[in-house]
């Protein structure tokens, strides 16, 4: 007979789907404990060339093995699950060196088994995202059963964006809500914080997870709620969805509304992104590769949805289910010159997209070299600026500044970025060689000298600052000195810290004092697209020393949002957020600035209130319906967005204690007011008597700041006072309906018995279910998947002659050991 591999054994023969009913029969009666119901596990797996992988998953303790070969067996279902079942039950005490010479260690323990058997399941996986005027307000819920016959700990976890703030979370455990609420980051009481730590991944994200504990057979539901901001950038504002649900899941959906106050120019969703890495999204034609799975529906032309439901065998493999971050991209047909006005209940937005003709720029590279970017670094920076360098305009002007102990010029001034400059510099960049210092004072200051002079008002001035470890000076020497040194601000500085070395908090204050920002590049494959995406992102700039002026007759100066922009790039929006003055009837305003074609100048703007106020249906956010702020989203963009700002200027006052505390404290106090949670504040939910939820783990924060230094008070809750009098109603009795007392006895005939045969067989059988793999399970739960039980009845497959026979055998096998 010719012999065949383990897969293609249940594929050999028409009758093996009904064949493997039978041997799950004889499977339940060989170990009524071991369940497997081939009844839903057979049609998916039998076709599927994993099928010899994750069966025999189910047998092995250790299925990970770097050379894993199965001696061909004959083409029997039947037969392979005996043997296997036989190699379980007596410890494949003679059949493991003939059947699986490979493995190192085939059996597992009938307890480890067991073990596996019981674990969770994700019966529903639901994101819902409501966004209006580019503020995404989105609920991931998710709902876990417990298939154990005891109490198991249930994990729900999902990765929120970088910049997110969490609003609402609530779980529902066996038909018992509990809400949690914000509150200071602190733990007291019966109560435990969810969001005490930083757990930063997948890049560009934090992680909120939390482990309850939650009875046999019941269910536990989780429903998150966060908000943020989308950005413009490159002339579109993109939404990015973290998905990791961590198993197929059944009901599986995705569901985006956008709304925007201007005509839609278009939406769509790119392919799904697995991991972090930055990927080309375009195809052999050239063009970008899309969402086959996704639905858009454009309902009106500023209104639009998009639905992303995958199937399960749509879902990625079966034992992790899908992983991906699911994106929209869409854009919105700019607004007059000046931009446009939102407002609701008094606060307003002001939009604003000025995008223009580049500005020509004078820039300076500043890389370090030291002995610490050796290796793999220097050769990503080299690729990294090689692009970069590629990229420069004719009418840019540039230099390179390299240092290690200290800084040495590629020229001695800046230099036109025409084709021969441009070659010379990636020949001297490929040329570098690490090893020496970190000596960043000399650099840095070095660069300004050297641009200063240069400054004028048609141009931007810029440093382009990578290093990846800590600075031979102080960062609070080097950082006065740059600033002393960068008067007024005329150079905008943008650092980017290679890898986790890097003092990447100092570099933020050191940028953000210097109109700048910083920028965490990760040490991965991808690091040279990082930092060359970094540079395209500032490398167009259209509009500098840009500011938006408002008549304080009619707007709260004091409640404005950064009105002042150094430099504005091209494919950017400007956000503004205010309180308008009590009766105020207008906006008025002027916008100022510096463009390639001269001063820009856009004054005497009056808007009449009345014409750019939202009506109720426009900002009614049924995802907030447990937020008494639900109502006003104009008036959360603002708290957001001041929030926001608030959190970076801190950076820059870093070292004065009063005037950090003093922004602090608003950020802690308008997060609890528009419960945000912030790095001030946590999420906490209060336990049950019963001890039923059990907080194991819980991580969410954006921030490595030492917030606990400042110990600010919760403000007390308004108290409303109601009159005291009191009145008394007398109410009349109750009209009383007298009923006859007797009662009447029916007497019904007896009823007819059935006499049953008394012999019954019993058989206890359920399926392997594939799952997400979570660590706390080890090695274990990451082979082997998540199983859940389904009841397949004996009757089927108890009936046929052969059955008889083998169950006698296999019964005095097990009686035999």
């Amino acid at each position: 007979m010719e012999s065949t591999s383990l897969a293609s054994v249940s594929m050999g023969m028409p009758e093996s789907l009904e064949w493997g009913k039978v041997a799950a029969g004889v499977a339940g009666l060989l170990h009524p404990r071991l369940i497997l119901s081939f009844e839903k596990m057979l049609p998916r797996y039998l076709d599927s060339p994993t099928f010899q992988q994750n069966f025999v998953d189910a047998a092995c303790e250790e299925t990970r093995c770097s050379d894993f070969r199965c001696r061909p067996l004959p083409p029997s279902p039947l037969l392979l699950t005996l043997i296997i079942m036989l190699c379980i039950q007596a410890n494949c005490m003679f059949l493991k060196p003939f059947l699986f010479p490979k493995c190192q260690t085939l059996a597992m323990e009938e307890q480890n088994l067991i073990h596996v058997l019981k674990m969770k399941k994700v019966e529903s996986f639901q994101v819902k995202s409501d966004i209006r005027f580019r503020f995404a307000t989105t609920q991931t819920s998710s709902t876990i059963r417990n298939f154990d016959n005891q109490a198991q700990d249930v994990n729900f976890e999902v990765a929120i964006p970088k910049g997110a703030f969490i609003v609402a979370f609530h779980m529902i455990i066996d038909g018992k809500r509990f809400n949690g609420r914000v509150n200071k980051r602190q733990t007291a009481g019966n109560e435990n914080n969810i969001g005490q730590s930083v757990t930063q991944t997948p890049r560009d994200a934090n992680i909120f997870e939390i482990t309850v504990n939650v009875p046999a057979g019941s269910a536990a539901t989780f429903v998150l709620t966060y908000q943020k901001m989308l950005q413009r950038r490159q002339g579109f504002y993109e939404y990015e969805l973290y998905i990791n649900p961590g198993q197929t899941v059944p009901n599986f959906l995705v569901d985006v509304q956008i709304l925007e106050n201007r005509k839609l120019t278009f939406v769509n969703t790119p392919a799904l992104r697995t991991g972090d890495l930055i990927t080309s999204c375009i195809d052999d034609n050239g063009e970008e590769k899309t969402n086959e799975l996704a639905i858009i529906n454009k309902t009106s032309t500023t209104t639009a949805s998009v639905q992303f439901k995958p199937r399960e065998n749509q879902q990625g493999e079966a034992v992790k289910g899908i992983s991906t971050r699911f994106v929209i991209h869409y854009g919105v047909e700019p607004g007059k010159q000046g931009g446009d006005i939102m407002v609701f209940d008094s606060y307003f937005v002001h939009l604003i997209i000025l995008d223009y003709l580049t500005l020509p720029k004078d820039i300076i590279f500043v890389l370090d070299q030291s002995g610490s970017m050796g290796g793999r670094k220097i050769e990503q920076l080299q690729q990294a600026m090689s692009k970069i360098l590629s990229d420069l305009q004719p009418q840019d002007r540039f230099n390179i500044i390299n240092f290690n102990h200290s800084p040495s010029k590629w020229k001695s001034t800046l230099t036109e970025a025409n084709k021969n400059e441009v070659q010379q510099s990636k020949s001297y960049v490929g040329d570098m060689q690490a090893g020496g210092g970190t000596n960043i004072n000399d650099a840095l200051l070095t660069a300004l000298s050297d641009l200063t002079p240069h400054h004028n008002k048609h141009r931007v001035s810029m440093i382009f600052f990578l290093t990846d470890g800590h600075g031979d000076n102080s960062a609070e020497v080097v950082a006065q000195n740059v600033l002393q040194a960068n008067r007024n601000g005329v150079v905008a500085m943008y650092c980017l810290a290679f890898g986790a070395d890097a003092d990447f908090e100092s570099l933020k204050t050191l940028c953000g004092r210097n109109k700048g920002f910083a920028k965490l590049i990760v040490e991965e494959d991808d690091a040279a697209e990082q930092v060359s995406c970094l540079y395209k992102s500032i490398s167009r700039a259209s509009i500098k020393n840009l500011y938006i002026r408002y008549d304080k007759k009619t707007v709260d100066e004091a409640t404005l949002t950064k009105s002042e922009f150094p430099v504005v790039f091209n494919g950017t929006e400007i956000s503004i957020y205010g309180l308008l003055q009590e009766g105020a009837q207008s906006v008025k305003y002027d916008i100022l600035g510096m463009r390639a074609l001269g001063e820009l100048n856009i004054s005497g703007e009056e808007i009449d209130v009345k014409t750019v106020t939202l009506k109720p249906n426009e900002i009614n956010n049924q995802l907030l319906a447990g937020s008494p702020d639900r109502s006003n989203i104009v008036e959360r963009m603002w708290a957001y967005q001041t929030i926001t700002e608030k959190l970076v200027e801190k950076d820059i006052h870093k070292g004065d204690e009063k005037k950090t505390k003093e922004l602090l404290e608003d950020v802690f106090l308008k997060s609890l007011k528009y419960n945000f949670v912030t790095p001030l504040t946590s999420i906490v939910v209060t336990k049950t008597d019963q001890g039923m939820v059990q907080i194991r783990k819980t991580n969410i924060q954006d921030d490595k700041y030492d917030f606990t230094k400042f110990n600010f008070t919760v403000p007390p809750s308004p108290t409303t006072e109601y009159p005291t009098t009191t009145t008394t109603l007398t109410l009349p009795p109750s009209p009383t309906t007298e009923y006859p007392t007797t009662i009447t006895t029916l007497t019904l005939p007896p009823s007819p018995t059935t006499t049953y045969p008394t012999t019954t067989t019993t058989l206890n059988v359920s399926t392997v279910r594939n799952g997400g793999n979570r660590s706390r399970y080890s090695q274990l739960s990451q082979d082997s998947g998540h199983f859940r039980a389904i009841n397949v009845y004996s009757q089927k497959y108890a009936v046929a002659p052969i059955m008889t026979f083998l169950v006698l055998v296999l019964k005095m096998f097990r009686a035999g050991n």
